[in-house]
């Protein structure tokens, strides 16, 4: 067995009125046998002006782990103090995905 890490940057367009969910795959040299995502970065903006900020989002999760390929999706919100997710928001999050991976390499 063997670790190893790749890096990710999922990108965010201009979007109101709801959460974003986006995702990317990545690959390693070998067999996945077990993965995690970590949260390297993100930025978060609102795209129309100066808010006050009542929630924030970010979440990462390992949504699907095939051969030597791994999917992560991420969540992705702003909500200002209207309550409401009204105002155009976008930003993107960078992750690390670390992965037990077999022995050897995939032929």
């Amino acid at each position: 067995m063997a670790v190893e890490f790749r890096q990710l940057t999922i990108h965010f367009d201009p979007t109101r009125g709801r959460k974003q969910r986006e995702s990317q795959t990545v690959t390693f040299g070998s067999t996945v046998q077990k993965a995690e995502a970590m949260l390297k970065g993100f930025r978060l903006r609102y795209n129309n002006g100066d808010h006050h900020v009542l929630e924030q989002e970010v979440d990462l999760d390992i949504t699907r782990i095939s051969g030597n390929a791994v999917t992560v999706a991420a969540d992705f919100l702003l909500r200002d103090g209207s309550g409401n997710i009204d105002d155009p928001f976008s930003g993107f999050v960078q992750a690390v995905v670390v992965a037990d991976t077999a022995a050897n390499p995939q032929t």
